[in-house]
């Protein structure tokens, strides 16, 4: 029955709407929260309004000539006669007025067409008697994607609105702090979470530093607290796979030396601890995405709909300079690239209203130091000053010992560096900037809070 439904399109329409961008260009702000390139059911039109949005994006002069020249660079239009076609676009509308009713129905007849491809997959998966629930997974991935398409934004407020929300959100941390509580999600340090109430929704968090100083340990670690305390973390690993995370996991919760875990000359005793830490393990709520070749577009699209499903409460990526930046955007250069990436992170984290923990190299600067002098800087933030301007909160993760450095000076003189590391807190939006140490085993797999003595109070630390 499905195979003789008529595919919606609206090719007419949608050749208006290339001709009004084109005669009134100033509507292409508005057109672009409509449409994507894919919109379009003819590829001709598709083609066009991407050359359109591109020149858009890069603040280029858009008009008939313009973009017909633009066209000619692109092989599959190069053998038409673009400028003809164009022109006879612009003659089907007197003006942009209605271009915007125009666009929407150009995205219903889109979204019309993606529930006839969702069912049409549903419906042949079970006539080939699939399997079942990964039938029901797929159509309802489908479902949501389409369903929040169709939400879109939800616009400007008005102030009072937000004033509301401020005062409950002020009722709701001074109820945490009276039970003693984090009103943000706990980061995995107690210093850390007094210096920044834990991360918030909203938050862009920065954790950046040099290979070998701890990133991806310091990242688990605070993953699994704020599974621990209730929150669901998304890891997107581009570096690591997800089973080698787990491994990671499991080292920082049991006592399994990890030299002795990874020759495999583990002893039964080893063995039981191996399985009591894994079943701590699986009841928190912890998921992994070890896709290698991933594009902030898709870390977008996808915890969208794990944040549907009730399973994204904080976002950790890990990191930013291994995400997929190509565009079809020519002549940028890998600085706007990754600019444009960690743009995309902060939105991610402001659609969602998760907090956004995001990995970062840095450049060799800091290893050009010489001794102490080696902490990194917010300079030191690998190819993109625009890393440090989204960010709301930017941490450096530091080791001295690393390089050889045996003490570091406090406010109360010299303590010795092994096993030390510090979370530079250099940048905080809406607090103070602090040094925040922490003790690590000789792995790095095991991360806990700074104390000079089992007994001392929790800002007893000479930093």
């Amino acid at each position: 029955m499905i195979d003789d439904i008529v595919i919606p399109q609206a090719t007419k329409i949608e050749q208006a709407v290339i001709g009004a961008l084109l005669l009134e260009p100033g509507f292409i702000p508005e057109v672009v929260a409509e449409l994507t390139p894919d919109s379009f059911y003819e590829p001709f039109n598709a083609k066009v309004y991407s050359v359109i949005r591109a020149m858009y994006d890069s603040g280029e002069q858009i008009d008939l000539f313009t973009v017909s020249q633009r066209c000619k660079r692109d092989q599959e239009l190069a053998s038409k006669n673009v400028a003809a076609i164009l022109s006879g676009y612009t003659m089907l509308v007197g003006s942009g007025a209605g271009v915007v009713a125009h666009a929407r129905i150009v995205r219903e007849k889109y979204l019309s067409r993606q529930l006839i491809t969702v069912a049409t997959k549903a419906l042949n998966e079970i006539r080939n008697e699939e399997d079942l629930s990964e039938i029901i997974d797929e159509f309802n991935s489908g479902m949501d994607r389409i369903s929040m398409s169709v939400a879109g934004g939800r616009g400007a407020r008005h102030i009072s609105e937000l004033l509301n929300e401020c005062m409950r959100d002020a009722e709701r941390r001074q109820v945490l702090a009276e039970q003693g509580m984090t009103p943000g999600i706990p980061t995995g340090l107690v210093q850390l979470d007094e210096l920044t109430t834990g991360w918030h929704g909203g938050e862009l968090i920065v954790l950046a530093a040099r290979p070998g100083m701890g990133k991806t340990a310091f990242m688990l670690h605070s993953a699994r607290t704020a599974a621990a305390a209730g929150y669901s973390p998304c890891i997107y690993s581009l570096e690591m796979s997800g089973v080698s995370i787990a491994d990671r996991l499991l080292m920082a919760v049991c006592g399994v030396d990890s030299d002795v875990y990874r020759s495999g000359k583990m002893d039964s005793e080893d063995w039981k601890e191996l399985e009591r830490a894994s079943a701590e393990l699986s009841n928190l709520p912890i998921y992994v995405d070890d896709n290698p070749v991933v594009s902030m577009r898709y870390i977008r699209s996808h915890s969208k709909i794990m944040k549907k499903r009730g399973r994204c409460g904080i976002i950790f990526i890990d990191y930013l300079q291994l995400a997929d930046t190509s565009t079809d955007q020519r002549n940028r250069n890998r600085e706007q690239e990754i600019a444009q990436a960690s743009r995309q992170a902060k939105i991610i984290a402001k659609e969602l209203d998760v907090p956004v923990v995001l990995l970062s190299q840095l450049s060799r600067k800091c290893e050009e130091r010489g001794g102490m002098n080696r902490m990194p800087m917010l300079s030191d933030l690998r190819e993109s000053g625009a890393i440090e301007q989204d960010a709301d909160i930017v941490g450096f993760i530091f080791r001295p010992a690393y390089y050889n450095i045996d003490s570091w000076p406090t406010s109360q003189g010299d303590v010795s560096t092994r096993d030390l590391g510090i979370v530079n807190i250099a940048k905080q939006r809406n607090g103070a900037t602090e040094e925040i140490p922490f003790r690590h085993n000789h792995s790095m797999t095991r991360i806990t809070d700074y104390k000079l003595y089992d007994n001392e109070p929790k800002r007893g630390t000479p930093f």
